[in-house]
């Protein structure tokens, strides 16, 4: 196992979540990688966009899930993640 498996797979010891500052949303995700992948694909959406204000804040990050296990399965299957 690589040194980079070996820290997903300690990251993965907990629940994460995409979290949207300024709208303060939060979306479940299946891994961490996935949830670094996520916030990076929506940050660029959000921003890359030339009519984008730039004086609002709103930004994505990698974050741990906030809430039970059982809101986070709920959420994996709303959104569509779930394994």
């Amino acid at each position: 196992m690589t040194t980079n498996e070996k820290i997903e797979a300690n990251a993965n010891l907990t629940l994460w979540c995409v979290h949207v500052l300024g709208p303060d949303d939060v979306h479940a995700v299946p891994s961490h990688d996935a949830a670094v992948i996520g916030a990076r694909e929506l940050n660029k959406a959000i921003h890359g966009k030339a009519e984008a204000p730039e004086d609002i804040l709103c930004f994505a990050y990698a974050a741990p899930w906030p809430h039970s296990a059982e809101a986070h399965a709920e959420d994996l299957k709303r959104e569509g993640d779930a394994p």
